[in-house]
């Protein structure tokens, strides 16, 4: 005979449990080839009960009106399916520049920009992307020398190496 499940057991089997309709539905109805989904989480705790979130993104930059459409397809399949026991609110939007880079969409969008990355192995490093392909991450990092004087280095980080990534905001 099993016992009661756990509080995080059960939280982990219905926030999949529902999740994975909505990022089915998503997947096979985006408007555009350009647009992609990032992530689609369902809070089920006490602070997030019924919060679903899902982060939409494009390769060409998506707007506030997209992701209202999105969100109007999405609202009209999750009452049609009636997936939720109880009310939820539903939030549409673009990861955004805070948001850390997660697929490979991401890092090819995010050519020429600078980045901050943390390694598994090799420790935090920060540069320019020049390029993205094959799983792999050309990055132009600034590396200092004897006395003041810096030069640039071009290094290679594969993506399985990548714990985190976020894009660093220039206001030059």
């Amino acid at each position: 005979m099993r016992g009661p499940e756990s509080p995080l057991l059960h939280f982990l089997m219905n926030q999949t449990h529902l999740a994975e309709p909505i990022t089915q539905f998503l997947s096979e109805n985006l408007d555009s080839p350009h647009h992609f989904l990032v992530k689609v989480t369902v809070g089920l705790g006490k602070v997030n009960e019924g919060k679903v979130l899902v982060l939409i993104d494009s390769d060409l930059g998506i707007t506030i009106e997209e992701c209202a459409v999105y969100s109007r397809k999405l609202g009209k399949f999750l009452e049609e399916k009636d997936l939720f026991e109880h009310a939820y609110t539903l939030e549409v939007a673009s990861p955004g520049l805070d948001f850390p880079l997660n697929s490979d969409r991401q890092f090819a969008k995010n050519v020429g920009r600078k980045l901050q990355i943390e390694r598994k192995e090799g420790g935090p490093v920060e540069g320019k992307v020049l390029s993205f392909k094959d799983k792999n991450l050309e990055l132009e990092v600034e590396v200092k020398q004897k006395g003041k004087k810096v030069t640039l280095e071009v290094i290679q980080i594969p993506i399985e190496n990548i714990v985190k990534a976020k894009v660093i905001v220039s206001f030059k």
